[in-house]
């Protein structure tokens, strides 16, 4: 008998800094298919709060760091190879500092 892998459950907790773009939410709760790995959960952030990518930093332009962490079990998942995830995760957005001017980026790079 084949066992019939299940989607994946993940809830991603929003700090206030972000919930903005994140129509307000404090928490977001995704169903992803099985086999799903964290750089997934990623894109669909981003594909459902496109207002996400802004608060990302580019080549061309400094702003707030935005940090994805993973509880423990999951973090080991990943060092195994995995995608770590699992049914049932949670994630956690944070947001590191104010947005940097391209001013402060030439400070922090010279």
């Amino acid at each position: 008998m084949h066992s019939v892998a299940r989607p994946l459950d993940i809830s991603i907790v929003i700090p206030p800094a972000l919930r903005p773009l994140f129509e307000g939410r404090r928490e977001v709760s995704l169903g992803m298919p099985a086999g799903s790995g964290v750089v997934d959960v990623v894109a669909t952030l981003l594909a459902l709060y496109p207002r996400l990518q802004g608060q990302l930093a580019s080549d061309r332009v400094a702003r707030r760091h935005v940090v994805l962490a993973l509880e423990e079990g999951a973090t080991r998942e990943l060092a195994r190879g995995g995608g770590g995830l699992e049914s049932g995760g949670r994630l956690y957005l944070f947001a590191l500092g104010a947005p940097l001017t391209l001013d402060d980026q030439a400070d922090v790079e010279g």
